[in-house]
């Protein structure tokens, strides 16, 4: 088939959770299909990974938005009772360059990668559409007002609301909605009806992320790790909360620890907490493998966390032992105590990680067992494969 491949950003470098999955998920598809991809760019240097996606596409059709009329486009969305996330990613040279596309080549599927840009093809009915939303966003936006201070927290709250009503419009419209996690199929599930929904849950590069490259001298550490983008945030929410709540708890068992925050454009918020000696905030790395190899413990202390946390495969992967909140797991299929441990108070945090540091064999045994999960569970080509019955389903009858 000839499949059209919308995203909301460049799927390229494959660094992050919504741009990891766009990416294997094209690639999957390119082994078997022809691309033509359209996606836009809220940051124009991804303008030069375009040439690394040109092996696997047909044709790329890729547009920077302005962020003067982004904000505009917000503005009048926010007025109209519209959600803010369609008015930023809203182009109109975009949109005439998905219906050029259509007018010029014969495509067979539209794929379209996250909610935000369904708004492009809706009116489209001659042409199957998948549309995949990863996750459900309305429930994200809700969470975000529960710890957001005033007044995002009314924005974030008014956010959910709309983003919720877009949804239940615009995903019996597709063919088949597709989300990483069966949680977040049940969100979906719950406040949308007359819709078709299926699972296609994340994976991991076992030979990237791979157990050998574990540094030994780490049992002797005391390295708390955390890898994400800083300016995101639930991660911000995450990260200061650890810091305020949970550290010192660890801190008066092992003086010796350091907190390790890394990822790019760090919140001055989150900036500031290199302050303490013991806190080290990175900003942008080019690899965070590094990180990982050096990691005693990795801390996904978050209290809110849609869909899969790729962050939690690539450390298990990496023989790191975890610690993890329920609600940054409910994607993940792994077994609290055999895989990694879970806590959710400050406490019950603070204690597994002292657990861990306290006892190399544990730390050993979670490292063997998580590696092992993600070997059986989590390999991208096996999982990708679920998207092959999901497209014959819908395939198009011949044009002959």
């Amino acid at each position: 088939m000839h499949i059209l491949f919308i995203s909301h950003r460049v799927p390229y470098p494959p660094d992050k959770g919504d741009k990891l999955r766009a990416f294997n998920i094209l690639k999957y598809l390119s082994q078997s299909h022809t691309i033509s991809l359209a996606c836009v760019m809220d940051d124009r240097n991804d303008e030069q990974y375009l040439e690394d996606l040109a092996i696997y596409c047909n044709r790329i059709w890729a547009v920077p938005i302005n962020s003067l009329f982004s904000l505009i486009r917000m503005f009048w969305n926010w007025l109209i009772g519209r959600p803010l996330t369609i008015g930023h990613y809203y182009s109109w040279l975009f949109r005439n360059g998905i219906y050029k596309i259509l007018r010029e080549e014969q495509i067979d599927l539209i794929y379209v990668y996250s909610t935000a840009m369904a708004q492009y093809v809706l009116k489209v009915d001659s042409i199957p559409k998948i549309l995949d939303l990863v996750d459900a966003d309305s429930e994200k936006w809700a969470s975000w007002s529960k710890y957001a201070r005033f007044p995002m927290s009314c924005i974030y709250h008014l956010e959910g609301k709309r983003i919720k009503a877009y949804e239940k419009a615009v995903c019996p419209q597709f063919q088949t909605c597709i989300l990483v996690a069966d949680s977040e199929k049940k969100l979906l599930d719950q406040h949308v009806s007359g819709h078709s929904s299926c699972t296609v849950t994340n994976g991991i590069n076992l030979h990237f992320y791979n157990s050998y490259l574990s540094d030994p001298l780490a049992q002797d550490r005391r390295n708390l790790i955390f890898v994400g983008g800083m300016f995101y945030f639930a991660y911000i929410d995450g990260m200061l909360y650890f810091y305020r709540n949970i550290f010192d708890r660890i801190a008066q068992a092992y003086p010796d620890s350091k907190l390790y925050i890394v990822g790019a454009n760090p919140a001055r918020s989150i900036r500031n907490l290199a302050g303490d000696s013991r806190v080290f905030v990175t900003g942008y790395v080019k690899a965070v493998r590094p990180y990982l190899q050096m990691a005693s413990v990795y801390i996904v202390p978050l209290r809110i966390a849609p869909g899969v946390q790729n962050k939690i495969l690539e450390a298990l992967a990496m023989q790191v032992p975890v610690v993890t909140t329920t609600a940054a797991l409910q994607g993940i299929d792994a077994e609290p105590g055999r895989d990694l441990l879970v806590a959710d108070t400050p406490e019950e945090f603070a204690g597994a990680v002292n657990r861990l540091l306290a006892d190399p064999d544990l730390r050993q045994e979670l490292a063997r067992n998580g590696r092992n999960l993600v070997q059986q569970r989590y390999d991208w080509n096996e999982n990708l494969k679920n998207l092959d019955p999901i497209l014959d389903k819908v395939r198009p009858i011949s044009r002959g």
